[in-house]
């Protein structure tokens, strides 16, 4: 997509994966937000054929979230997008240089849904939220929604609230908090995990885009390695983009056992997101409170 001064380009991206060598990436397109002047304010349909359209061209190294609109969309208009399937044998067209390996990959073109309150103006526990929850639910879709320290509508207790009206549907807190404070978004996934605090639980995580290694080390101790999606909001940082990671992932290799950092940096992700098919259902790894 397109975001007025940041380099979102799709030859940016496919540079920058083909360089870092990443084997898969999740993406959406941030046309479908509506920030005057920035944005393209796509409807549903234009923004996700548009993502489609970009998953078919690289079936190796992509699949896509779906953008929601509660803003001025209708969840009903998601559904034919949850039915799209990759061929069979897709051709193994990946990013240049990046691995070539479609095969394995679920043959689902979406495999979650994305919901920005902040850029499409909604608060995030608003009920306009609770119908797209439901289309997540009935498709098996994890939620990334955009999560941050400093803006109400996208804040993590109301995240945490719509969370808990919808507990048989993972939320990932996108940003853990985005440019700070963190300690909301952790402490919501604390209490919904039941871990801290009172109320009824939710399927709530945490994710590391823009995230500084100190706050994704204070997450993971917190509510357990098998809760903390390793990201980076592609291609935020333009060129150069995934360099910018090398820190917080020395961090995190050097605090954590093989296995918990498998778990964050992709193990999580496959399993939550049904990347490949087979995958068993995602372990309840959270910490003893």
């Amino acid at each position: 997509g397109s975001f007025d001064g940041y380099d979102l380009s799709e030859p940016t991206l496919l540079a920058e994966v083909a360089e870092a060598a990443v084997e898969l990436v999740l993406v959406s397109n941030i046309d479908g937000a509506a920030v005057p002047g920035k944005t393209r304010n796509l409807s549903e349909r234009e923004a996700n054929r548009a993502t489609e359209r970009f998953v078919r061209s690289y079936p190796a190294t992509f699949r896509g979230l779906l953008w929601g609109r509660p803003d001025r969309g209708d969840a009903s208009d998601l559904e034919p997008f949850a039915s799209l399937r990759l061929d069979a044998s897709p051709p193994q067209t990946a990013a240049a240089g990046a691995p070539a390996t479609a095969a394995g990959w679920t043959r689902r073109l979406f495999v979650g849904l994305k919901l920005h309150p902040e850029m499409n103006a909604v608060f995030a526990d608003a009920p306009a939220m609770d119908p797209y929850l439901r289309f997540a639910a009935r498709h098996g879709y994890p939620v990334v929604a955009h999560c941050d320290g400093q803006v109400d509508e996208a804040s993590a207790p109301r995240l945490l609230a719509l969370a808990r009206r919808h507990p048989d549907v993972p939320v990932v807190l996108y940003h853990t908090g985005f440019q700070g404070p963190h300690e909301p978004a952790i402490a919501a996934a604390e209490a919904a995990l039941g871990l801290a605090g009172d109320g009824p639980p939710a399927d709530v995580w945490l994710e590391t885009a823009q995230l500084p290694p100190a706050a994704a080390l204070e997450a993971v101790e917190r509510v357990g390695a098998g809760r903390v999606l390793f990201g980076t909001d592609a291609t935020f940082f333009g060129r150069g983009h995934y360099a910018r990671y090398r820190p917080l992932l020395e961090a995190l290799a050097a605090a954590l056992s093989p296995a918990d950092l498998a778990r964050v940096t992709h193990e999580n992700a496959r399993a939550l997101f049904r990347l490949e098919d087979a995958l068993p259902p995602v372990p309840d790894l959270r910490p003893t409170p």
